[in-house]
């Protein structure tokens, strides 16, 4: 199995693919190569170090690859307007090609649910399984907020906002995080995420609606949400239960939405479960 590094060496042992898409990708390669893959997607503002904790919980069980998706972490941020599932989707599938994965266990979380769904229905042949995290079929912001976001990010610097300012938005309850090293280690990479690549991210998520589309997934699913979760809450939940109503769905109690870094070993469990089920 290869090291897992920690998060003050996690950009600099990232290694990337010149994607036909035209964007460059990152990504951090664990376990085993001769075990099954297992693809890993990130959700907003986040990158492939989230997952960190768990990769270190698999050990050698799968043959891991956690990306940076398009306009995150190292990947590449084309300026436009918004990144839609389906283009990351596309990203995504180029990449597989790329290293040889013809198909793949995929667990996704939060955003990242959705860049997964297009994926499992657009490609079903890509993804043998689907175990989603905090997981969403739609955007949540409805004409007001996305023009009050519009205008914010068009003014945020994230390179040089004063820290207080920065957790607040992006990671309030850094104390929750199971991997003490993350937050020092998410902020770094925030910074260098310019905000309309944040935005570019939001804005896709919010243009799309899969709820028409999901019954197109091919692949078992399974899903998770914890009862604090405050950005996708109870009520948009029932929603997503509706889309998927013959999937398990488990609610994770005194779990907020941060998943992948509140309980990295329980999801280890769940998932490694899940992928092993016939």
């Amino acid at each position: 199995m290869n090291r897992i590094p920690l998060h003050k060496d996690w950009q600099s042992k990232t290694q990337y693919i010149d994607l036909p898409t035209g964007i460059r990708m990152y990504y951090m390669e664990s376990g085993d190569p001769q075990a099954e893959p297992l693809l890993l997607i990130h959700g907003l503002c986040d990158s492939s170090r989230i997952w960190r904790r768990l990769m270190c919980e698999l050990g050698d069980k799968y043959h891991i690859f956690a990306i940076d998706c398009r306009g995150a972490g190292q990947t590449d941020k084309p300026k436009e307007f918004a990144y839609m599932p389906a283009e990351h989707a596309l990203d995504i599938a180029a990449f597989l090609d790329a290293v040889q994965v013809r198909s793949a266990y995929v667990l996704a979380h939060s955003m990242g649910t959705m860049i997964a769904q297009a994926l499992a229905f657009t490609a079903p042949e890509r993804v043998q399984k689907l175990f989603m995290a905090a997981p969403m079929v739609r955007g949540l912001d409805d004409a007001a907020a996305l023009h009050a976001q519009y205008d914010q990010y068009e003014t945020m610097d994230t390179a040089s906002m004063p820290q207080k300012r920065l957790q607040e938005l992006f990671l309030p309850y850094p104390e929750n995080c199971r991997d003490p090293e993350f937050p020092d280690g998410f902020f770094t990479t925030l910074r260098g995420t310019p905000a309309w690549a944040i935005r570019a991210a939001w804005f896709g998520a919010n243009m799309a609606d899969h709820r028409n589309f999901v019954q197109f997934i091919q692949a078992p699913v399974m899903m998770i949400w914890g009862n604090r979760d405050t950005v996708l809450g109870e009520t948009y939940q029932k929603e997503v239960r509706a889309c998927f109503p013959h999937a398990p769905y488990l609610v994770m109690d005194g779990i907020s939405h941060e998943i992948p870094n509140e309980m990295p070993e329980k999801l280890a469990a769940l998932a490694t479960t899940f992928f092993a089920q016939k």
